[in-house]
């Protein structure tokens, strides 16, 4: 039997944790867990904590890879709906090397970059019969 029995957090360091928080309770829909000083977003089991970057973090974050990537059901829907919102799209969708389905990254204002992956059937967080296309 596994020791671990879920994931309960992730940190996601943020130069403005309230406008980051925002975003994700706003536009991508989490819901809003606030526990004293310690601001959380959830979707399902798992809460985002915002955490308050170190001095320089949102020039360092600048050409970096995402932090985080969260599924989606349809890509093209989603991300036409965050750019009614104004959300940028800093890498359109494309291909990715290591599921099967589709991925764009997005920006988030005050924080880093996140992904949104949609996953093509049979694919998904539990298959265990991935292998590279041909």
């Amino acid at each position: 039997m596994p020791l671990a029995k879920g994931v309960s957090h992730i940190p996601y360091r943020a130069w403005d944790r309230a406008k980051s928080f925002d975003f994700f309770v706003e536009v991508l829909g989490f819901y809003p867990q606030v526990r004293g000083s310690i601001i959380y977003a959830g979707l399902g089991d798992t809460l985002v904590e915002f955490m308050t970057a170190d001095p320089g973090a949102e020039a360092e974050a600048q050409g970096e890879r995402y932090v985080l990537g969260i599924e989606v059901d349809n890509l093209e829907e989603t991300l036409a709906m965050l750019a009614e919102k104004g959300v940028k799209v800093v890498k359109p969708i494309f291909t990715p090397i290591s599921f099967w389905g589709r991925q764009a990254v997005i920006d988030v204002p005050g924080g880093p970059q996140i992904a949104l992956r949609e996953y093509r059937v049979p694919d998904g967080p539990h298959f265990l019969d991935w292998h590279p296309d041909k």
